[in-house]
């Protein structure tokens, strides 16, 4: 799924965006956006959770969420970058004992962690670059998540936290991103009605 000029150039944009906040700021909005995640009912309700590791510094920090769902006994997922799978998901118990240095030294889940299959997932949080207020999403332009996405079931809702700077007018969409269930900013809440996969 190659990336387009406009898609790039806004990536680069939006990251350069987020690092300009300072760190105090962020941090209360970074805390902000997780808990009002944390009191979404689908999250509530939901037995395994995917959630990703922080790997670039312009993400959003999640390690809350992480914590949280671990300590309320929640199977947590995270992906691992494979070459030729794309994203595999393995089950998390412990972020100490879990997690390697994987591609360009990310934390991803060790090799022996129990893999996941994507039907196993109940309820998804998706990193991106930016978003609009139809909760479409511009990743990082590997395609990873866009591979992934589709595969999990048709009634899993995924999320996303993103600063408001995040949330753009005109973001461009192709035929196969996949939309997202909603996205929580630190002032704001987007949500898109259930969508249909085929």
């Amino acid at each position: 799924m190659p990336t387009t000029p406009v898609k790039k150039q806004l990536r680069t944009a939006t990251i350069a965006s987020i690092l300009e906040l300072d760190e105090a700021s962020r941090r209360e909005q970074e805390g902000r956006m997780a808990a009002r995640l944390l009191e979404l009912p689908s999250y509530d309700q939901a037995g395994t959770v995917l959630l990703y590791i922080k790997a670039f510094p312009e993400e959003i920090e999640i390690a809350p969420v992480l914590a949280h769902a671990l300590e309320s006994g929640k199977r947590v997922v995270c992906p691992r970058v494979d070459r030729r799978a794309g994203l595999v998901l393995h089950e998390i118990r412990d972020l100490a004992r879990d997690l390697r240095p994987g591609m360009l030294n990310i934390p991803e889940p060790h090799l022996d962690s129990p893999t996941v299959a994507p039907d196993a997932v109940d309820w998804a949080l998706a990193p991106g670059v930016a978003f609009d207020a139809a909760c479409n999403r511009l990743g990082r332009g590997a395609g990873h998540y866009d591979r992934l996405l589709p595969r999990l079931r048709d009634d899993v809702e995924v999320w996303a936290m993103a600063f408001d700077r995040q949330i753009l007018v005109g973001l461009p969409v192709e035929p196969h991103d996949v939309p997202l269930r909603g996205v929580i900013t630190p002032s704001r809440r987007f949500d898109r009605a259930p969508r249909d996969r085929k």
